[in-house]
């Protein structure tokens, strides 16, 4: 015999986590794999591919050209976010992943690289909470200088 159906789930009145059913797993794999780690990367995953010398992106630091030369990534390139444009893209290599920064969770900068990077034809993962996250894990920054 074949067993009987599940009930479907219901919102859940008065809670706010179960209020909004959860999807079903195909969906939430698929959001989860294809829309969120495909553009995203973190400050640990970055940071141990840094140190461990693999190659294929680049990190670009898209907060102003101030606060790049003030403290950045190690080896990231700074490109803001606010110059990038058709032309200034163009002699970027096609090939790398490029991975783009902001501050932090409350700056967009990184978004709206990853978002013209993305437009250019770049492959491009934006790493979530920043420069500020970056150094809240205790790795190291650098000066560019004046």
């Amino acid at each position: 015999m074949g067993e009987t159906p599940a009930p479907p789930r219901r919102p859940q009145p008065g809670s706010r986590v179960l209020a909004v059913p959860a999807a079903e797993p195909d969906p939430a794999l698929e959001y989860f794999l294809r829309a969120r780690l495909s553009c995203e990367t973190d400050p640990y995953d970055v940071h141990h591919d840094l140190s461990d010398g693999v190659a294929g992106f680049l990190v670009i630091d898209a907060r102003q050209a101030s606060a790049y030369r003030e403290e950045c990534l190690p080896g990231a390139l700074g490109i803001p976010h606010t110059e990038m444009t058709a032309e200034s893209l163009g002699g970027l290599d096609p090939e790398p992943l490029y991975v783009t920064y902001g501050w932090g969770p409350a700056c967009n900068a990184g978004t709206k690289a990853a978002v013209k990077l993305a437009a250019a034809g770049f492959r491009v993962k934006e790493m979530i909470g920043g420069l500020e996250y970056w150094k809240r894990q205790g790795y190291p920054t650098t000066r560019r200088g004046k």
